[in-house]
């Protein structure tokens, strides 16, 4: 079993071994003289944090007690304590420094505790694992009870950990190779495949490879008693998903305030996920305001996701309400937002959302860009296209339009316009005003060590997820 005890907890045990009575030292954070601490091995006063970018490089006691120092988790993990023992932690910020560490790389990393660990000279890392290990390499260890254990450390060592992938992620890579990149985006995509494109952080850079569908392949999950599309796997695997109801073409949310975005039209605000009411776009991104569509999805979640499924939603995936604008912006005149001219000018979608203001967390919607990822266009049908069928090849949403999150163009104070895919003409992506009819189909992403349990993606037989224990 793994023992996981924050400093202070350490420290407590160590006193009630010994027996030993306070006394001063400027070489330790408490007064008991059981830990001290060195920084590239120079005294230090107190312990450094994770966020100042160090980590630990090595730790020696005086009579052998054996300990790791997870550097992911900042925690300490006990394995073997002797009484009477004092035990230094040597911090440094270079990771070339030899000491005695082990670095981990695999090809599920989120299943795994840590990926770098530190411990005494001829100590012993453990790295715990959630999944199947099916072998080690680059390091000397042996695997034990979903176990890697790294046993008389005397150097800095590398493992690179393959285990046996059921994630969601893992699966669907399993079933469908990827692609790789798409070259042009000029005409629809009807292909059952998987592609890969740059994605976008929190952080807000590129970073991570996003595997994004086309086609209409087996791509079905149930998820919180509902049937859902994988839209794709984000940079940071986890995955993200369209709401489908039932599987009919019941494909949406039922409220009263999902049939437009917002009922007025005559300002540029209103195309805004939230917005604050004001005649210059920085006001309106200072999101004060929640639309319609908002409102009704964030009910939804409430009552169907964070009250029972919390725990498997990525809370750090972004959802866009790009609100960029090529162009001066204006309440008089008209104006394009960025996503028209990627989508209809330029037809080069993107993950990117450069404003922190228009990106929003926890659920969504899918984004133009995503349906044109999907092999969606604009002005053109595509029924082929997985975001708009259903398990019986028909509309997902019935005779209802389906919203976007994507502006595209303010019209001259009579109306605002945005992303929507058409259903009169199927899987059209199509823009129009805010204050349009139409239905909402909510946006989730799941944390990228969720397990399939069942399943193959069909529609028949989508795939079952659970958390790992």
């Amino acid at each position: 079993m793994k023992i996981k005890i924050i400093l202070i907890t350490l420290l407590t045990i160590l006193i009630v071994i010994t027996g030993c009575n306070k006394e001063e030292n400027e070489n330790t954070l408490e007064t008991n003289g059981m830990l001290s601490y060195t920084i590239d091995g120079e005294v230090a006063l107190e312990k450094p944090t994770k966020e100042e970018g160090y980590i630990v490089n090595k730790i020696v006691c005086d009579n052998d007690s054996d300990m790791m120092w997870d550097n992911d988790n900042w925690e300490v993990e006990l394995t073997n304590i002797k009484s009477n023992d004092r035990c230094t932690v040597d911090f440094t910020k270079d990771v070339n420094t030899p000491g005695y560490r082990v670095t981990v790389t695999s090809n599920v990393p989120q299943n795994l505790d840590s990926s770098s660990k530190t411990t005494v000279n001829n100590g012993t890392v453990i790295i715990y694992s959630t999944s199947p290990i099916q072998n080690v390499t680059g390091c000397k260890a042996r695997i034990e009870d979903n176990k890697v254990i790294v046993e008389n450390m005397t150097s800095n060592q590398t493992c690179n950990i393959v285990l046996e992938d059921k994630t969601l992620a893992g699966i669907i890579k399993a079933a469908y190779p990827s692609s790789g990149t798409r070259s042009s985006f000029i005409s629809i995509y009807t292909e059952a495949a998987l592609h890969e494109a740059k994605d976008y952080n929190a952080s807000g850079s590129f970073s991570g490879t996003s595997y994004y569908f086309t086609g209409n392949p087996n791509n079905w999950v149930s998820f919180a008693g509902s049937l859902w599309r994988i839209i794709r796997i984000n940079g940071n695997g986890s995955v993200r998903l369209l709401y489908a109801g039932s599987g009919g073409e019941d494909g949406y949310i039922e409220s009263a305030q999902t049939y437009s975005v917002n009922g007025e039209y005559n300002h540029p605000q209103y195309v805004g996920w939230q917005y604050t009411k004001g005649d210059s776009l920085s006001t309106n991104r200072e999101n004060a305001t929640k639309s319609n569509a908002y409102a009704a999805v964030e009910t939804w979640y409430n009552s169907n996701i964070a009250s029972s499924y919390s725990n498997y939603i990525d809370t750090n995936a972004i959802y866009c309400n790009d609100r960029g604008e090529n162009g001066a912006y204006s309440t008089s005149n008209q104006f394009y937002y960025a996503a028209y001219t990627r989508l209809i000018t330029n037809k080069r979608p993107t993950y990117e959302c450069r404003n922190e203001a228009d990106r929003f967390y926890n659920f969504g919607l899918m984004t133009a860009d995503e349906v044109s990822y999907a092999g969606g266009l604009y002005d053109v049908n595509n029924e082929s296209a997985y975001y708009y069928l259903n398990t019986e090849g028909g509309s997902s949403t019935g005779i209802r339009y389906w919203w976007t999150m994507s502006p595209s163009y303010f019209h001259s104070t009579i109306s605002t316009l945005i992303f929507i895919v058409h259903i009169g003409n199927p899987g059209r992506l199509v823009d129009t005003s805010v204050s349009t009819k139409g239905v909402v189909r909510p946006v989730v992403s799941l944390v990228s060590n969720v397990l399939v349990t069942g399943g193959d993606g069909s529609g028949n037989n989508p795939y079952t997820i659970a958390l790992p224990n």
